[in-house]
Formats: C-alpha cells, sequence, structure tokens
C-alpha cells in the first residue's frame, strides 16, 4: 500500500495569488508532497498539468476549478476536479466523474457528497486554538450527513475563499495534509497518476490531517473480516458476518477514539497499535488527538469504513 500526500484547494497567479505554477511547486517539494491539485477561480488553466523533478522526488501538478458565481456570494463555492474540462464544456450533461467539493457545510448540500472540513489558511488566520470550534462543528454536520446513509468523503483544504493569505506556500503545505492510500505507486505518467489520484478520493480512501502538529504519515486505519483476504480502508465497504477486526496503527502515541454511527464507542488514550473487535454494522472512523501541554488538539481524521451485513 502507498500513502500518497496530497494538497487540495491551491491558487495560482490565474487567481491573483503572487505563485506561479513553478513556484508553487517547488515550495511541495520543499515540503515532502506527491500531489498537488490546485482550483484557481473560474478558470480553468489548460496545458499546466505535469510533472516537477528535483534529484529523486517527483511531484505531480493537476488543475481542477473553483466554481462560484461572482455576483452573488450568498451562492455556495465548489472545487470542481477530477475531471477533463474540454471535455465536460463538449458534454455538459455528462459529468459523472466530476468530483464536486463543497468548501461551506454552512447549506450542505445533496448535490455533493464530497466536504472540505478543514483549511490550512483558516486555521492559519485565526489560529489552532480558535479553529479548533468550527473544525468540530464541521465534523459534526459531516456525521449527520453520514447518518442520513449518505456516503460522504471528507478532505483538507489548503486555501480560503474568505482570505487573501500573508502565509507562503510552504507554511499551507505543512499545516494540513490529504493522506491518499492506493495500492499503486506513481509511474511519471501523468495520465495514469491522476486517475490514481482521483479514484481513491472518489472513493475516500483517505485520512486527513494537521500535520503542522507531527507529521502523521504511516497512520492507518482498517477492518479486517474472519477470512483476513477482506480489507477494508477508510472509504471502503467490508461485509459483516460474525465479527470484523479493526485495526489502527499511530506514529506516535495519543488519544484516539472510535467513531460508529456518529458516537464515539471507545477511547484509548497514550496508545499507538490498536486491535478491536466489532459486531454491529454501521460506519466506523477514526480520531485522534495530540496533548500538548494540558490542551488536547484534533490531530488525525479518517474517513469512514462502512460495515455492512452479509
Amino acid at each position: 500500500m502507498e500513502e500518497i500526500l496530497c494538497s487540495l484547494h491551491n491558487y495560482t497567479k490565474f487567481s491573483g495569488y503572487p505563485y506561479s505554477f513553478y513556484n508553487m511547486a517547488q515550495e511541495a517539494l520543499d515540503c515532502g508532497l506527491d500531489a498537488v491539485i490546485t482550483t484557481d477561480k473560474n478558470i480553468f488553466p489548460v496545458g499546466h498539468n505535469q510533472y516537477y523533478y528535483r534529484s529523486e522526488k517527483k511531484l505531480m501538478v493537476v488543475c481542477g476549478e473553483e466554481l462560484f458565481d461572482p455576483l452573488n456570494d450568498e451562492i455556495q463555492h465548489y472545487l470542481s476536479v477530477g475531471i477533463d474540462r474540454e471535455q465536460f464544456n463538449k458534454d455538459v450533461g455528462n459529468a459523472q466523474d466530476e468530483i464536486l467539493i463543497l468548501m461551506d457545510l454552512k447549506s450542505p448540500s445533496l448535490k455533493s457528497r464530497y466536504y472540505e472540513l478543514i483549511n490550512a489558511e483558516d486555521i492559519l488566520y485565526k489560529g489552532l486554538k480558535h479553529s479548533l470550534p468550527a473544525i468540530r462543528k464541521n465534523i459534526e454536520q459531516f456525521d449527520t450527513l453520514l447518518l442520513s446513509d449518505q456516503r460522504c468523503v471528507g478532505l483538507a483544504g489548503t486555501c480560503s475563499s474568505s482570505f487573501q493569505t500573508k502565509n507562503t506556500y510552504a507554511e499551507l503545505f505543512s499545516t494540513v495534509c490529504n493522506h491518499l492510500l492506493v495500492n499503486d505507486d506513481f509511474s511519471g505518467d501523468i495520465g495514469h497518476d491522476s486517475n490514481i489520484l482521483f479514484k481513491a478520493i472518489r472513493k475516500g480512501n483517505l485520512f486527513f490531517s494537521l500535520d503542522g502538529l507531527m507529521d502523521s504519515k504511516g497512520f492507518r486505519f482498517l477492518a479486517e473480516g474472519n477470512n483476513q483476504d477482506s480489507v477494508a480502508l477508510p472509504g471502503d465497504t467490508i461485509h459483516l458476518q460474525n465479527s470484523i477486526t479493526l485495526k489502527i496503527r499511530i506514529p506516535e502515541a495519543c488519544t484516539c477514539k472510535l467513531i460508529h454511527n456518529g458516537a464515539i464507542i471507545k477511547e484509548w488514550r497514550q496508545c499507538k497499535q490498536i486491535p478491536f473487535v466489532i459486531y454491529e454494522p454501521g460506519y466506523y472512523r477514526v480520531e485522534c488527538a495530540l496533548q500538548i501541554k494540558r490542551d488536547f488538539y484534533d490531530w488525525i481524521f479518517t474517513n469512514p469504513i462502512y460495515v455492512r451485513k452479509g
């Protein structure tokens, strides 16, 4: 299994930001990212999907688009990624492959099942401690959507439409990150690798984290069936016969919470390896928090594993 570090919701000079694609890519390489998805405002820059290389490192940059009505601030902003915009323009009614990410959960829309739940620029602008209540509210709304039998995907964003950033991309990239879990490593072929990237996002095979607190690379949450051939990652479905074993691996000892259908069913303190057997269907997801001095700070959030009967 490969872990792909991906930053989503990034602007370039096409949105008035003081960054070219090249300059943004260099700071992403400095931060150890594997992929960056740009989403400039109401513009799709053709010809900028490419790889950037430095020594043995490589970074894939692929373009999406932020969609909104500039004459009406009340209209929701969406991130459109994972679709060939030229092909979309030819056949506007056939957008099954489009990943339409809603960035504001104040008015959740049933038209989208993808939600930006945390945002690096918001965190740096407000400060982490003052950002946590809004993050918790987003997570609670996410659980409400999951309880309504929606299959939803939560993600972390980098830039915010509400602010003109004064932070460098190196600061933003180091604050939050999406960790995509895939079976194949990137090959260097932009078409092949972008398909791997978008497939993982569509399925929700990822966790997202506040890596500014601590690097979360290596974290894992999976479910194993009785025959041990059946393994599910976040975003996957696994079928329950007698029992399912959940396995959690954390790179740093912390507080870990297991959530089942929106409620905490188990909490561990200062743990790094956790096996836990479950017998009930529903969705299961994990949250981890770090203790810094006397305070606890949310750190890692997974997408749900869906456990079904039969």
